[in-house]
């Protein structure tokens, strides 16, 4: 198997673990406020970041540091964003607009000049987002606050994309810049906590599963994949296999939740593998 193909398998497993979380974290969020439970998230990624890197951690250097900071700011804007929004809109609805970023990446690529973006990227992310908006159907009710925060979440992680692709041509460890990164992010954090919110919370089992989710699977194992995958991947490549995260998203909450995904909704995910599959032609490098 070429690196290659490992890379996008590795995006796919990363879809699949991010995707089972929404629902997750939107119970947990009962237990603990945003800005606490993104403190704790984090801080348990961080503190296994250190075990596995051990010495290594003194060879960060000054681009991994400011990588981490920007990264890390776009993290943190954007888990501030998604979490904040669970809290009046529906998982299924989240999912959705935060796969913006996946027609986000190219657009800003595209208007500030960063990258130039061929036309098959643009098919492939034109599917996906038809796809995503078929399967998850957001279109019931109207428009409220939480949507709005949610979209702040989809431009700030297309933002993290491009970003975290920069520091990475740019030279940058996968380990480091990971760990660097999640340090920001607990930083962040932990300081909007004292000025935003109380640090009390409830100790309960779904809040204790969802950290140990959220903390080990979904930001040490997940993020750490992605930083390395999109050593490999570019930008775009990497954005729109992320679109399958909706997707994971809805059959994990057929299969756990018992939500009935109806017609549309398999139409739409079939349309999102179509896009995803369509993109293999743009995937092999010259």
């Amino acid at each position: 198997m070429t690196q290659q193909r490992l890379a996008q398998l590795s995006m796919v497993l990363i879809t699949m673990i991010w995707g089972i979380t929404f629902v997750m974290v939107k119970e947990a969020l009962n237990d603990a406020p945003p800005y606490m439970f993104a403190s704790l998230r984090f801080g348990l990624a961080f503190f296994i970041g250190l075990i596995y890197l051990n010495k290594n951690i003194k060879k960060i250097n000054h681009l991994e540091m400011v990588g981490g900071l920007v990264c890390g700011f776009c993290l943190f804007g954007g888990y501030a964003f998604q979490n904040y929004g669970l809290m009046q809109t529906t998982p299924s609805k989240s999912a959705f607009i935060t796969s913006v970023s996946v027609i986000l990446v190219p657009i800003i690529l595209s208007v500030f000049r960063i990258k130039k973006v061929g036309f098959k990227i643009w098919v492939s992310v034109s599917l996906a987002t038809i796809g995503l908006y078929i399967l998850l159907n957001p279109s019931g009710g109207e428009v409220n606050i939480g949507d709005i925060l949610t979209f702040g979440c989809a431009l700030s992680f297309a933002i993290h994309v491009i970003a975290q692709d920069y520091y990475l041509t740019k030279g940058s460890s996968v380990s480091r810049l990971f760990l660097s990164q999640v340090m920001f992010v607990s930083l962040f954090s932990s300081g909007s906590v004292f000025i935003f919110e109380s640090p009390e919370i409830i100790i309960s089992q779904r809040l204790i599963v969802a950290i140990f989710v959220t903390g080990f699977l979904a930001t040490f194992i997940a993020i750490m994949l992605m930083v390395w995958a999109q050593t490999i991947l570019s930008a775009n490549q990497t954005a729109l296999l992320l679109s399958l995260e909706p997707v994971f998203a809805a059959l994990f909450s057929v299969t756990f939740a018992g939500e009935i995904l109806g017609i549309y909704g398999w139409v739409g995910g079939m349309i999102v593998v179509l896009g995803i599959v369509s993109s293999e032609f743009s995937f092999s490098k010259k």
